[in-house]
């Protein structure tokens, strides 16, 4: 059984100058259990792939050609709000840089809370409690005047364990 199937994905992007093509014909299986690394070049279309899977595409951009399927279901052609209540509950991804996923303002714990909100039927106090046992520690409910350095340092741990 393959758990994600992608095949023949193409993303365009329309410019003034015509129609950039960022990945073309991207086939890929990954089955229950298994792990896929993409290795290429800055550049090469890996976050854009992942992009693209999870739904994270912004117009103008595209999925112009090909199909993702997810436990054998379609999902390329799902609509936002389907795809967003998807998104953390059966598939997601854990950037490269998460200081460009994360807002600033807010704490590690009070972006993990939304989260689970949003995927969970849970109140804030129960979110909250989910979030703390997570390994985050205390540090990620606190409020810094600079956060960047424990946002940086705890958000790969707080992310795998709430996946």
């Amino acid at each position: 059984m393959t758990l994600l199937e992608v095949e023949n994905l193409t993303v365009e992007f329309p410019t003034r100058r015509g129609t950039l093509t960022a990945i073309e014909d991207v086939c890929l299986e990954v089955a229950p259990g298994e792990i896929l690394g993409m290795v290429g070049e800055s550049g090469a279309g890996k976050s854009m792939t992942g992009a693209a899977i999870i739904g994270l595409i912004e117009p103008p951009g595209r999925i112009a050609r090909g199909e993702i399927r997810l436990n054998g279901k379609r999902i390329d052609n799902l609509d936002r709000e389907s795809m967003r209540r998807m998104r953390g509950r059966q598939i997601g991804a854990i950037f490269q840089d998460p200081l460009t996923s994360l807002n600033p303002v807010l704490t590690v714990g009070e972006q993990l809370i939304e989260t689970i909100q949003t995927h969970l039927k849970m109140t804030r106090h129960e979110a909250r409690e989910r979030a703390r046992s997570t390994g985050c520690a205390g540090s990620a409910f606190l409020r810094l005047k600079s956060a960047w350095i424990p946002i940086r340092t705890n958000i790969q741990g707080a992310c795998a364990s709430v996946s």
